[in-house]
């Protein structure tokens, strides 16, 4: 895990870095464009990736060609306690929170089980847009240590988090570490519920669809008409 002092450092960097960045010209053209979520998301993700980056010693995961993986488990590692910690910058709006997607759950099992992390770090930047100006808010903590914020979707295969639970009940003095069993444990948990309600869900459309089609079939004639092109909602 990251120590107290580099979670200090951390946090410390980034929001003063991004309390200067709001107030400048290109930052607040973006928060008054269009898809703000996303447009003013992407360029905080890059410009505190890129922060992190300049500041520490960081390294990116890559593939056998060297090239860096467009999926990799962080969007970068951060050295600290002679190992590399995976941090995942978000960055959400104020009053928009939804449940983003944060990671591959069978990504993160497998990379604990074969020892290579100890931790998950979500770093992230909440910002508030008010009429006179933008204010950011900095979360950093290891997602292990919030798995009851978490929930997992075996279809795309995907933890994310509750968030606005999670950013109303947030408080980084309450949180107790539990030991990596019982970290994997519950991942484990998650990603079992996961796969069975994945299963229930195919069943069910399975024999919905199945039911159709024995109505399909029992039909006399098959006709295309206005009545049955109403619930397409064409314009």
């Amino acid at each position: 895990m990251l120590s107290t002092e580099a979670l200090r450092s951390i946090r410390s960097n980034a929001s003063t870095y991004l309390d200067a960045e709001v107030k400048k010209s290109y930052f607040i053209a973006r928060a008054k464009g269009k898809e703000i979520g996303q447009s003013l998301a992407a360029l905080v993700d890059v410009k505190t990736t890129a922060l992190l980056t300049v500041k520490y010693l960081t390294k990116q995961q890559r593939d056998t060609l060297g090239k860096k993986r467009s999926r990799s488990m962080g969007d970068l590692w951060l050295h600290d306690n002679g190992i590399y910690h995976p941090i995942n910058v978000k960055t959400g709006i104020v009053g928009a929170e939804g449940q983003p997607n944060l990671v591959s759950l069978k990504k993160v099992l497998g990379a604990i089980m074969a020892c290579q992390i100890d931790s998950y770090y979500l770093l992230i930047v909440k910002m508030q847009i008010l009429a006179d100006g933008i204010i950011p808010s900095i979360y950093l903590f290891d997602m292990l240590d919030w798995l009851d914020y978490v929930t997992f979707d075996s279809g795309p295969g995907q933890m994310m988090l509750r968030a606005a639970k999670f950013f109303r009940e947030f408080d980084p003095k309450k949180v107790v570490t539990t030991d990596i069993s019982a970290k994997v444990k519950r991942l484990m948990e998650l990603y079992e519920d996961g796969e069975r309600r994945l299963k229930a869900n195919r069943e069910r459309g399975l024999k919905q669809y199945q039911e159709r089609f024995r109505q399909f079939m029992a039909l006399k004639d098959f006709v295309v008409t206005a009545e049955t092109q109403r619930s397409l909602r064409l314009e």
